[in-house]
Parts: C-alpha cells; sequence; structure tokens
C-alpha cells in the first residue's frame, strides 16, 4: 500500500491506496499534529511500504512530516519535485524546477486524463490555471490569489465592509447589497481569470479542441460557470500517481 500526501497552503489531503484502488482519504489543516493522522490510518499501518508527499509549505513542515513517518511508519517519504518532463509531459517554465510542484503534478495528471490540448484550474489559497496544448506542452499559466484571499485582503483593508461568509453560490449578475457585490466582484475576476486563459490557449494552440480540468477545495464554486469542466478532487494526488510510473521525478 502507498500513502499519498498533498501538503498545501491550507489542507493535507491524503489517501491510502492499494494498486489503483483508493481505500482510506481525508484531509486536516496543514498545521495541525499529525497524530490525528494516525487513527485513520491506523488498519493499514503494517502494509503501508511507502509514502509519496507533494508540498508547497517548505521544509520545517516536511521534515516534520518525514520525521513523523519515519517514527510512526517505518518508511522514508519521497518528495515529488518539478521536472522537465514526465511521459509526453514537458514543463514550460525556463527553470523547470521553480514551477510549483503541486502545479506540475496537476499538469501531469490532466494530460493523462484527457490526452487533448487542456486548461487545468485549481482554486485552493490561490488560483492557478495552466495551459496545456495538445502535443503536452505546458504553455504556461496564471497565479492568482484565491477567494478566500480575495475576501480577506478587502475586509482588513476596509473599515465598513462586512462579509456574509456562509454564502456558497456565486453569482456575476450587479447586485444590491455590500456582501453580495463583493462576491459578484470576485467571480467576475475568477471567470475573468479563467476566460484569459482559453483565449490565450486558443492563441497558442490553434485549431485544437481543448478540455478543461478543475480541481480544489473552491472549484465547486466555478463549476456553474463552466458546466463543460470536469472535477477532478484529488488531481495532485492522481499527479503523484502518475509520477510513480518515473521515478526520476521523485528524490
Amino acid at each position: 500500500m502507498i500513502l499519498e500526501i498533498d501538503m498545501g497552503n491550507t489542507r493535507l489531503k491524503w489517501r491510502v491506496r492499494y494498486q489503483q484502488a483508493t481505500v482510506a482519504q481525508s484531509a486536516i489543516g496543514v498545521e495541525e499534529s499529525l497524530g490525528l493522522l494516525v487513527d485513520k490510518i491506523e488498519p493499514y499501518r503494517n502494509a503501508i511500504s511507502a509514502v509519496s508527499v507533494a508540498s508547497v509549505v517548505g521544509e520545517p513542515l516536511e521534515q516534520r512530516l518525514a520525521d513523523w513517518s519515519i517514527g510512526h511508519l517505518d518508511v522514508l517519504p519521497v518528495f515529488a519535485r518539478s521536472s522537465a518532463i514526465c511521459g509526453l509531459v514537458r514543463n514550460g517554465y525556463h527553470n523547470p524546477q521553480a514551477l510549483g510542484v503541486d502545479r506540475w503534478l496537476g499538469i501531469v495528471a490532466a494530460y493523462r486524463l484527457v490526452s487533448a490540448a487542456c486548461i487545468v484550474v485549481s482554486c485552493g489559497t490561490a488560483v492557478t490555471v495552466d495551459l496545456i496544448a495538445r502535443n503536452g506542452k505546458h504553455m504556461g499559466g496564471f497565479i492568482a490569489p484565491g477567494l478566500n484571499l480575495m475576501l480577506d485582503s478587502l475586509t482588513s483593508g476596509t473599515r465598513q465592509i462586512k462579509l456574509d461568509r456562509t454564502v456558497t453560490v456565486l453569482d456575476l449578475s450587479p447586485a444590491a447589497a455590500t456582501s453580495e457585490a463583493v462576491y459578484s466582484a470576485c467571480a467576475a475576476m475568477l471567470t475573468g481569470l479563467v476566460d484569459n486563459g482559453v483565449r490565450q490557449l486558443r492563441r497558442l494552440d490553434q485549431n485544437s479542441e481543448f478540455q478543461m480540468v478543475f480541481t480544489g477545495g473552491d472549484a465547486g464554486r466555478l463549476l456553474s460557470f463552466y458546466p463543460q469542466a470536469r472535477l477532478v478532487p484529488d488531481l495532485v494526488l492522481d499527479g503523484l500517481a502518475c509520477v510513480l510510473d518515473y521515478p526520476q521525478q521523485l528524490e
């Protein structure tokens, strides 16, 4: 069995996989005690022979995870790193290692899934939009604040704006109340970012049909604007599974 971990800016997502089947999965806060994992993975503890990790959190938290994995599972984890190529997928950054590993794994997994030109939209703490041509070439991408960062920056930088944080449905219509106006503006900015990605991919990879792959905690809130998109909640973890076929992608 393999324990796969996605250490994002906010959440640590994990799953235990046996061959192609997921037998357990959940998430905790990335700064929460790793002891919260113990009870959930205890039934599989003796069967876990590998731990693979995608991390954007930096060395201190990565070392904490490594110490936990060695101490609790007696397994030295391997950390995925971005590289120049994985299968048919080619990294579009001038310095391939500078591309965030979560984006790289999402790109690899999305192209493996659709085998066509695609736009990968990840809606988490940050929103990233990456463009992949039909031949697997990464054409670059965009990084913007995620929805909650947008809301936080507005409320912390103003005195009178109060927001209803229970809003779950985004709308592009002009609003007649402050909270709704903020959410509509955020939705307009996020869809504008995605729509720009669509225009750029059409310019860069002309005459190609493309697909849209969405992932991340807030991805579901944008799906109403893009009903043709495929929602893949575990895209980064799927990318980890992909690169296991190419051992040079792991350190």
